[in-house]
């Protein structure tokens, strides 16, 4: 089985993009400016503090993105069983558009005697304005 990938916009502006490369444990930082000159804009052979990386989603103010390491795990009844460490990830995007990992938070701790949590996915708010707050 192939990469399966997941993808957000970053800085539209600036035509920059976050991609998440689940069976390859590695979230990467595009430059698509030029979209025949594609650029990487992480470090292609850092080794990540993830697992299975699958949704990602950027902050509205452009400067971090969330990822949650969890894709699916069927079992023996399905196809895909793709490993994960079952953390949300909080990663700094540098002013050069590289990535700085340096907070997460661990699901596979609380509620172990239910299997830990399995987080799929994330919702950021943004609260600038508190009588217009916004959602992605």
């Amino acid at each position: 089985m192939g990469n399966l990938y997941t993808l957000d916009l970053t800085n539209p502006s600036q035509m920059k993009t976050t991609v998440t490369i689940t069976t390859g444990n590695h979230i990467a930082a595009l430059d698509i400016s030029d979209l025949s000159n594609v650029k990487r804009l992480d470090d292609p052979d850092e080794t990540q503090p993830t697992i299975g990386p699958h949704y990602i989603k950027v902050t509205p103010d452009q400067k971090h993105i969330v990822v949650t390491d969890y894709f699916v795990q069927t079992g023996e009844i399905g196809l895909i069983n793709t490993p994960a460490d079952f953390k949300a990830l909080y990663i700094d995007i540098n002013p050069d558009g590289s990535l700085h990992f340096n907070r997460s938070i661990d699901f596979t701790g609380p509620y172990t005697n239910r299997g830990g949590g399995k987080p799929h996915s994330a919702v950021v708010f943004d609260l600038t304005d508190p009588a217009h707050p916004y959602y992605y």
